[in-house]
């Protein structure tokens, strides 16, 4: 596995976890490429894949800017408990520290997009 996709997956995992330790946050949408994916693993007969099982509802690109900048978009579903205004901040700057843990290099950008799909 090359640098860049193990960063990526490690991007991956932590802020899918911030973002659903926000409060206000019910849950990450998984797109129809995690259901696809789950769906494929599953009539194979192996485990569904990160994206489909731990990153559901979380993208995470390189940015054209080079190996240091990286593009991390949230969809989720908030709570009708909580503003939504609230709820996108608050799930952006958790998301923005997970990666600063992960990224530890001075140098390394992030751009956090969070989006609501539904309001439950």
């Amino acid at each position: 596995m090359n640098t860049e996709r193990k960063i990526q997956d490690e991007l991956s995992l932590a802020t899918a976890d911030a973002a659903r330790r926000t409060a206000g946050v019910a849950f990450l949408r998984p797109g129809i490429v995690d259901r696809l994916r789950a769906s494929a693993a599953s009539r194979a007969g192996r485990p569904g894949t990160g994206t489909a099982a731990g990153h559901a509802g979380v993208r995470v690109r390189a940015l054209d800017g080079g190996p240091d900048a990286w593009h991390i978009d949230i969809q989720l579903v908030a709570r009708t408990s909580h503003r939504t205004l609230d709820v996108t901040r608050a799930v952006r700057a958790a998301v923005a520290a997970a990666a600063g843990d992960v990224l530890s290099e001075p140098g390394d950008r992030v751009r956090v997009t969070v989006t609501v799909v539904g309001i439950v």
